[in-house]
């Protein structure tokens, strides 16, 4: 009777009981790992006595946000040990909305001014801009690729702050790609612009604040330079790790999908041959036009086995911009872990097949300069138009890459 009343109670345990424990065990690693804070975070609980008795400027946009949402401007403007004094604008304007390449005046928002760093000619901020503020602090989401024009607009910022003995504060955001990734062409000294302005490669595999870091020593820049790391970040952390909702920081970007596919498929939308999901829910996520053969396509590059993503055919009839009212058969690139994604690899695969299966698909004359100058080198292009295959045309950074990967080593603030 003892032996028969232990099993039945053993029984109820493996029924009942058992299926908790085990639940609570998968848990704990969940719950024992860190939350990530962003570094206004924890600029706002530690560091504020870096900007005591100073002048603060802030170069923001929605993006600049609290862990519980409320904004940096605001967090800022209330905090007692802080005396923000300006705001300055980088390219879509301090709300984010302004078009691409749209010049940006300056403005006002909260009683305080907003000097653009968008207006056309300098990139840089006024001196009258800079004689107002004695710090300038950096709260910017950035997106982990070279033709996004925000970290150019902090490069100036440093730049310009370094010669009128100015103190830059970067409170540190993460890259959505992670910070392992180093991929594609470093920009060469003839396509060096605005968005390429010092020879990094396409995607740099550091968070803005190492980026600075970077920029600081390795181009000789000279800034008075703090960057507030977050907590509870490492390298191969992704996006949905950071528990925070996604803030658009441009209007092409208003997913982390968006952001993670912005490199692999930004240099082909210069060439205004294919569709790239502008306009739709999907910008930066798909390719496509009214001659593609989604299903073909989607079986040759999937064959590839591209790291980290996967593609999957689509159809869509845009109602405005390229091929507006027309049925445009696409790929969709399903990026299922953006830490091994290769974005220039992936887009240089995607324009070598295009070259070699579709007759349709040209890289017109006319964009040559566009393409390159998204690019960084020329070197791309040439070697597509000769039919060389995507391996072929990897194969000419891998040299550059090693040399900028041993390069940043030094700047790295967070582990593995």
């Amino acid at each position: 009777m003892r032996m028969g009343k232990w099993n039945d109670d053993f029984l109820l345990w493996v029924i009942f009981v058992a299926p908790s424990c085990l639940l609570i065990v998968c848990l704990i690693p969940a719950l024992l790992a860190p939350q990530v804070q962003m570094g206004v975070d924890v600029f706002l609980k530690r560091d504020t006595h870096l900007v005591a008795a100073a002048r603060v400027g802030l170069i923001t946009n929605p993006t600049g946000r609290t862990r519980t949402g409320e904004t940096t401007i605001h967090a800022l403007q209330q905090h007692p040990e802080v005396n923000l004094v300006a705001l300055f604008a980088p390219e879509h304007g301090i709300k984010a909305r302004e078009e691409a390449g749209k010049r940006i005046g300056d403005t006002q928002l909260d009683d305080l001014p907003v000097f653009s760093l968008y207006g056309g000619g300098s990139k840089r901020p006024k001196p009258a801009a800079l004689d107002a503020v004695d710090v300038l602090i950096y709260d910017i989401q950035d997106v982990g690729s070279r033709a996004y024009t925000y970290i150019w607009s902090l490069a100036e910022v440093m730049a310009a702050a370094a010669e009128r003995d100015k103190h830059v504060i970067v409170l540190d955001r993460p890259n959505p790609l992670g910070g392992r990734t180093v991929d594609g062409p470093v920009t060469e000294e003839k396509w060096l612009s605005f968005i390429g302005l010092y020879p990094v490669p396409r995607v740099y595999g550091l968070t803005v604040g190492e980026l600075a870091r970077y920029l600081n020593r390795e181009h000789a820049l000279a800034c008075s330079l703090t960057v507030v790391p977050m907590a509870g970040y490492q390298r191969t952390t992704r996006w949905r790790d950071v528990e925070r909702d996604w803030i658009a920081p441009s209007p092409n970007i208003p997913s982390p999908e968006s952001a993670v596919c912005f490199a692999a498929t930004g240099t082909i939308g210069t060439l205004g041959t294919l569709h790239i999901g502008i306009g739709t829910e999907m910008p930066f996520q798909i390719a496509g036009a009214p001659w593609v053969n989604a299903d073909e396509t989607t079986r040759a590059l999937n064959a590839m086995q591209l790291p980290g993503v996967r593609f999957r055919p689509m159809t869509f009839v845009p109602d405005k911009g390229l091929f507006r009212g027309e049925e445009v058969q696409a790929v969709v690139l399903d990026v299922a872990d953006p830490i091994a994604f290769r974005p220039t690899r992936t887009e240089v695969a995607m324009l070598a097949h295009f070259i070699a299966r579709y007759p349709e698909f040209k890289i017109p004359k006319n964009r040559y300069d566009r393409f390159d100058r998204a690019m960084g080198t020329s070197t791309v292009r040439e070697a597509l138009l000769r039919g060389d295959d995507a391996q072929q045309i990897w194969t000419q950074w891998a040299q550059q890459l090693a040399n900028f990967s041993a390069a940043r080593q030094k700047y790295l603030l967070y582990d593995e």
